[in-house]
Formats: C-alpha cells, structure tokens, sequence
C-alpha cells in the first residue's frame, strides 16, 4: 500500500497541488516511522489504514483549535488536508450493510455473541466500519 503513496505524491508533484504533496508526505514520513519502530520493510495494510486515521484524528485536533481561535485560513487547509487523507482510507460499511453482515453471521451461527461478532468483524472489515455503531448492533442482533 506504500506504494499507492508514492504514487499518489508523484501525481500531487506533477499537479503541483502542494497541499496533497505536504500531506502525502506527512503519511510516508509516519509510515516510514512505523516501519522503522517495527523493524520492518512493508506494514500490513491495517497498520497503514490506522496510520492514515491518526493523522485525521491530529486534523480534527487542529481544526477545533483553529476554529477556537478564528483561523479561517489555517481552516481552508486543514479542509484540503482531511480530505486528502480520506481519500486513502477504504470505503465505509453503512450501517444497513453493516446489520446485514451481522444478520448473515447470526443466521449460519445462531449461539454467536456479540465477541464473537466484534472479533469478525475487526479481523474481515478492519478500518471500514464505525465500531461504535457496530457494537450497538451486534448487542441488539446477537444479544
């Protein structure tokens, strides 16, 4: 997946959208930490995907304090910057696909408990579902 990040920034440079090139970069500069606290070459794409969600998060951060302080400027750019990393994280389950996927597991399973669920669900959809969301459903559906 490292890779679809390089890409990415080749395309940004050539574009010469230096919002997109900044923030590209940021992620490989936090995936090429990783990879080295790990002592590794390649992460696996769940590791890259949480990557990705803690720079968002960092964003949200920003943007609130931005906000707080009447940034309207600093505002625009961290619009730019969230969506650009949206753009790398996998489409998200909606909450009908997301009951639907429970009921599947509830119908060939019928003695499966919300664990179990939760577990299925991080191991087959990691990072495209809100867990929030997904717990309440699993509690309501498989008890």
């Amino acid at each position: 997946m490292k890779t679809t990040f390089q890409t990415a920034l080749k395309d940004a440079m050539k574009a010469r959208d230096q919002v997109r090139v900044e923030t590209i970069r940021g992620i490989l500069s936090a995936i090429d930490y990783e990879c080295l606290q790990k002592g590794t070459e390649e992460l696996a794409e769940s590791v890259i995907t949480e990557i990705v969600k803690r720079e968002l998060k960092k964003r949200a951060e920003e943007k609130e304090f931005a906000e707080k302080s009447g940034r309207a400027e600093h505002l625009d750019r961290l619009r730019q910057e969230v969506a650009v990393l949206e753009s790398f994280l996998p489409q998200q389950l909606s909450t009908t696909e997301l009951e639907s996927i429970i009921s599947q597991m509830k119908s060939k399973d019928p003695s499966l408990n919300m664990g179990a669920v939760m577990k299925t669900l991080k191991e087959s959809y990691a990072g495209r579902y809100d867990a929030k969301a997904a717990s309440e459903l699993a509690k309501r559906i498989a008890g």
